[in-house]
């Protein structure tokens, strides 16, 4: 999300580096390479910056494809106009509030330091996360001071409306951004964040937790013969049984590709080998058949791998060993489920 002084003297600034940069790395200024460059020396877009100073680094020169990669990655489409507009309508309304308070005479002096400060933490914020605890802590802190000015009452009331208009904006727009588009699981983003969390937990010996790791058998098969549009009813196909039959906290999400995990929290291991094997047995039982010609395409089979979180484990290693017993399931034969217990065995030839 873009977040800035708007000042023309920022603006300016920004401005000037866009033109000097493009003039020194012979780069075309069409409105989308000016819209790449201007977010990079705003500092607003970490990604895109880190992909740019990756690109300087390498001493790669900027071509005009470059920057259409760059701009259709990291600007084009998504989010990005919509978080915008949430963000500009936020800040209107944040001013009105702001200026009503200003001509109140019974202000509370803690409330308006307390307004300076949201007015610096408006431009500062650029995480939907973020976003929302802020707004929440408008809505919080206008309505205590609504409580003993009656004054305010009437524009707190016409800004709380807009204000939790938009937070619910985001909050949907934050779970599309978590969401896998094609199977409607929760995206890798989405899969990082829950599990840090959980490992959070575990360090504060709060829970634990286990992994199941999962791969599509012969996936590239689908897509080769049948085109990917039938690879895509496979993912979709696993995704929905994923959605529909883990119940409760339990956190299926597409990690990548054709691979599939599912956080299961408060599991064990042997009770997660029982989940994951249920699992396969049932997608192994799904027919993939074309509606048009009623052909049969055969069933659908995944290989599984579990570990479970252990002392000194970090979000990286128990994917690891779930990951290393997923192989071994593949090298298998596919179509079963090996532990990081049937994985370690295997390596030490115990």
């Amino acid at each position: 999300m873009t977040t800035f002084d708007n000042s023309p003297r920022t603006v300016a600034e920004i401005a000037k580096n866009v033109i000097l940069n493009a003039t020194e790395r012979s780069i075309p200024l069409t409105p989308e390479n000016y819209h790449v460059w201007f977010e990079y020396f705003l500092d607003s877009n970490q990604e895109l910056k880190t992909s740019i100073n990756k690109l300087i680094a390498s001493g790669k020169g900027f071509s005009q494809e470059i920057n259409e990669r760059l701009y259709n990655e990291y600007l084009k489409g998504g989010k990005t106009e919509i978080l915008q507009e949430v963000h500009k309508e936020t800040h209107k309304i944040f001013q009105n509030i702001f200026r009503a308070t200003l001509s109140t005479n019974d202000l509370a002096s803690d409330y308006s330091d307390k307004m300076e400060e949201y007015s610096k933490k408006l431009h500062d914020a650029n995480d939907l996360t973020q976003m929302l605890n802020f707004i929440e802590d408008i809505i919080k802190d206008t309505n205590n001071m609504a409580e003993s000015s009656k004054q305010l009452n009437q524009k707190h009331e016409e800004a709380t409306s807009q204000i939790k208009t938009l937070s619910k904006q985001l909050e949907e727009t934050e779970k599309e951004v978590l969401l896998d588009a094609l199977t409607k699981l929760n995206n890798r983003k989405a899969f990082d964040r829950k599990i840090n969390d959980l490992c959070e937990r575990f360090d504060k010996n709060e829970g634990f937790f286990s992994v199941v790791m999962l791969d599509i058998d012969y996936f590239k098969k689908f897509n080769d013969q049948y085109g990917h549009q039938v690879g895509d009813e496979v993912l979709r196909i696993v995704g929905s049984h994923l959605k529909k039959n883990l119940k409760g906290q339990d956190i299926p999400s597409r990690y990548g590709g054709e691979e599939f995990i599912i956080l299961l929290p408060d599991t064990k291991l042997d009770k997660a080998y029982i989940v994951a094997e249920q699992i396969r047995e049932n997608i192994s039982k799904k027919r993939l058949k074309i509606k048009k010609t009623e052909q049969t395409l055969g069933n659908i089979t995944v290989s599984v791998g579990v570990s479970e979180i252990r002392e000194g484990d970090t979000a990286i290693s128990v994917v690891e060993r779930a990951d290393s017993a997923l192989y071994l399931a593949k090298n298998s034969g596919r179509n079963n489920v090996k532990s990081e217990k049937e994985f370690e065995s295997a390596e030490t030839g115990t």
